[in-house]
């Protein structure tokens, strides 16, 4: 009995490790970190390659490539660290979603100078000849090099392996956020991760309803979208945007005496279509294309109708084109400047006229 036990025991072991290897991603994270921490640098090399080639999550993948340019620099294998910290950066450019703070990109790019350094070092010290060695019995008719003089009969000069002068990047940076360094950086966990572009404007608005144009009014509108880069300075977004304009207007029907005041109220809602240009850092040209419908309420007995009654709020098609520039204050906020925005709809039954308007606007928008 106790050799069919101790058989049973030896096998649950056995297999133990096979039931605990990392199967997903994450799995496979906190396998290299695990290694990383302690001090098994080719075990965590592995861990996060396996982590990478699992992870469908495009905008985690970046951070497992900073994590084997990490694990590769602390085992001084240069020319490895060089190329995944250059894969890092490559990938990072594309991530609109989250981009690379300037601070944290300096000092990757100092990684890589200093990796660049080192390659260059091995590289001159891999040429090198070989110094001429003495017999074993510390005879022969060639001498020793100079460097060697005052050591012991066969005893060589060795070559110091090369070592890289501290930089300020010497820290270790953690890419996507402010925590604490640890050597390692953590992909996005917790889901796929949305990304999503939305942005408040608001201004003036120059309206008409046929030959009757409207005084300057307040405008207002919401603009969201998934943002989808096209290479580094060119991105679209498709998404959907909704405005608002009042139109104001006297109902003079019971006589002038009695005249009231009333608003019209005109609300966009449409499918957006946007692209946006970088023309330098920080700064972007942006023109957007909207198609949809537009509501238009409140004008029962107004001049937009003619003096005629309407049973509710008029519906029609509707066009606006704009454009913007956009200032990057910080990764996620954008200031919005829209000198122009122009919208058209054909006159639905009972209007006066087409409706059209030309909007100027200041917003703010978020990156997420």
């Amino acid at each position: 009995m106790r050799k069919i036990s101790f058989a049973v025991l030896l096998l649950l072991s056995s297999a133990a490790p096979a039931w605990a290897a990392p199967r997903t991603p994450d799995e496979w994270y906190d396998e290299g970190a695990n290694q990383y921490t302690l001090g098994n640098f080719e075990k965590a090399i592995e861990a996060f390659k396996q982590g990478f080639s699992l992870e469908a999550d495009e905008s985690k993948k970046a951070n497992y490539l900073y994590n084997i340019a990490q694990a590769y620099r602390q085992v001084n294998d240069c020319k490895n660290a060089l190329f995944f910290y250059k894969r890092f950066l490559a990938l990072k450019a594309n991530d609109t979603a989250k981009p690379l703070p300037p601070k944290t990109r300096k000092a990757v790019e100092d990684f890589i100078t200093d990796a660049e350094n080192c390659v260059k070092q091995q590289t001159q010290l891999s040429q090198k000849p070989p110094v001429t060695n003495v017999p074993p019995d510390g005879e022969g008719s060639e001498k020793r090099p100079s460097s060697d003089k005052g050591r012991p009969p066969g005893e060589t000069t060795r070559q110091e392996p090369p070592r890289r002068e501290a930089s300020a990047a010497s820290k270790q940076p953690e890419p996507d956020s402010d925590e604490e360094d640890t050597g390692v950086t953590r992909p996005v966990t917790g889901g796929q991760p949305r990304v999503i572009s939305a942005r408040l404007i608001g201004g003036g608005s120059i309206a008409g309803v046929g030959s009757i144009s409207v005084p300057i009014q307040p405008t207002f509108g919401i603009v969201a979208g998934y943002p989808i880069p096209i290479n580094p300075k060119l991105t679209v977004e498709a998404g959907a945007a909704f405005t608002f304009t009042p139109t104001p207007w006297t109902d003079t029907s019971q006589g002038m005496d009695k005249a009231v005041d009333k608003t019209g109220t005109l609300w966009g809602v449409m499918a957006n279509g946007s692209a946006t240009y970088e023309v330098m850092p920080k700064l972007g040209i942006r023109g957007d294309l909207g198609l949809g419908a537009l509501v238009y309420g409140g004008i029962d007995s107004s001049p937009f109708t003619q003096g005629a009654a309407t049973t509710g709020a008029l519906t029609m098609f509707h066009l606006r084109v704009a454009a913007s520039a956009d200032w990057a204050v910080t990764p996620n906020i954008v200031l919005t400047a829209m000198p122009g925005a122009f919208t058209f709809s054909p006159a639905a039954a009972g209007l006066a006229g087409a409706i059209w308007s030309y909007d100027f606007m200041l917003g703010v928008g978020y990156h997420r």
